[in-house]
């Protein structure tokens, strides 16, 4: 029993583990989305600002405001090679949204606010699948505001920056087995926050080419206070850490990123873009999460040994009319989970995703449609911490709909 309470006590730190790996969500712009989920070297509009500060300085209006949600259907699919049981999640519709709004109080200088939701999913298995002791159900909600200034110093290079302040919560649900019975965990944790900075570059060579370089700094979240409640658990050990814990505090880094993306004009109604992005997830080695009674607490560790990932773009945008702008992208993504440490609470796997859209222009008034359909790599893994392994795989659809009004009041 010793073994399953140290197992679950892993689980826990799912409360924040689930910021991390899988649940990036590459959805702050319907253009740069539909082009591949690529934004570091695009103009437009306010959108822009999140993928590359800099780009803010490019954008040709006076004030810029954009805003866009998206539906995400997600499912992931699990079997044991042994048992050959099978699972499935019931996954509700994600809707990631994002707003932004900029401002030239002279014709070089643009400042800025964003806010995004880059982290953020539901993750439901249900409460009688063969990995109900890892978990049931997670809920996760993010949000990033991130003021941005950005100055061009010639037709050709600019500069910006911004702050990134984040706010999120998380909701998790899962089993444990307790002296042959089964007893219930939620882990509820309404105020987690960090902060950090996102920089950048954008140099425009020639009237046909666009280059941008971006960095996304390491972001400390931390989650203090959530709430712990258990259900079920056996008089014996009720009075007991963990088993009497009322609160919990931990903190997750969400890894730096680094973007470099190129543009280039192939003909008068032909844009073709490319982007590469390199992601520092091997920082996150270890989660740490301190969980208290109001007189004691306990402290513990979870190997999480990520790796260093790499993610590609391509895009290509066709202008068929004066008004009519149409999308084509392919985004590939790893996972940074090794399989000896992997978690099905986020069910990440090597993802590829195929992209379109189209623009239409009405006047200043501009809107953006996307479509995406997401497909994973099957993977194995076998989790050492918790001796439970499988067969996952997991794919999805996502549309978008975006707004933006660029106009000058001068």
């Amino acid at each position: 029993m010793i073994k399953k309470i140290g197992i679950a006590f892993l689980l826990l730190f799912l409360a924040v583990d689930a910021f991390a790996g899988g649940f990036r969500v590459s959805l702050q712009g319907v253009r740069q989305s539909a082009l591949g989920a690529q934004g570091a070297a695009l103009t437009g509009d306010a959108s822009v600002m999140f993928y590359n500060p800099a780009a803010l300085a490019f954008v040709g209006s006076q004030w810029s405001v954009a805003a866009g949600v998206f539906g995400v259907r997600l499912t992931s699919k699990y079997q044991n090679r042994t048992t050959l049981e099978t699972a499935e999640t019931d996954n509700p519709l994600g809707t990631p949204l994002y707003a932004a709004l900029s401002y030239k109080p002279v014709d070089k200088l643009a400042l800025g606010v964003s806010v995004t939701t880059p982290f953020g999913s539901t993750v439901d298995w249900g409460n009688n699948w063969p990995g109900k002791y890892v978990i049931n159900r997670i809920a996760l909600k993010s949000f990033f505001i991130q003021p941005t200034i950005a100055y061009q110093f010639n037709d050709w290079f600019a500069l910006g920056g911004g702050a990134v302040i984040a706010k999120g919560s998380v909701n998790i649900q899962r089993e444990v087995a307790v002296a042959g019975n089964d007893a219930s965990l939620e882990i509820d944790a309404p105020h987690a926050q960090g902060w950090g900075m996102n920089l950048g570059v954008f140099i425009k060579p020639s009237e046909k080419v666009n280059l941008g370089l971006s960095y996304r700094s390491e972001l400390k979240m931390k989650a203090e206070d959530g709430d712990v409640k258990w259900k079920n658990v056996p008089q014996l050990v009720s009075g007991s850490l963990p088993f009497n814990a009322k609160k919990i505090n931990a903190q997750l880094p969400l890894p730096a990123e680094l973007l470099f993306g190129l543009t280039y004009q192939a003909a008068p109604k032909w844009m073709l873009a490319a982007e590469i992005g390199a992601v520092n997830w091997g920082t996150y080695k270890e989660l740490v999460i301190n969980l208290t009674n109001g007189k004691e607490s306990y402290k513990n560790q979870s190997t999480k040994e990520f790796k260093n990932t790499v993610n590609y773009s391509l895009g290509a945008e066709y202008a068929a009319t004066d008004k009519l702008d149409l999308r084509l992208g392919y985004k590939f993504d790893e996972s940074p989970s090794p399989g000896r440490y992997f978690n099905p609470e986020t069910p990440t796997v090597n993802y590829h995703a195929f992209t379109s859209g189209l623009g239409y222009k009405f006047k200043a008034l501009k809107i953006d449609l996307m479509a995406e359909y997401l497909k994973g790599n099957e993977r194995e893994f076998n989790n050492v911490d918790y001796d439970f392994g499988g067969d996952i795989v997991s794919s999805g659809f996502i549309f978008g709909l975006g707004l933006s009004y660029n106009f000058d009041l001068q």
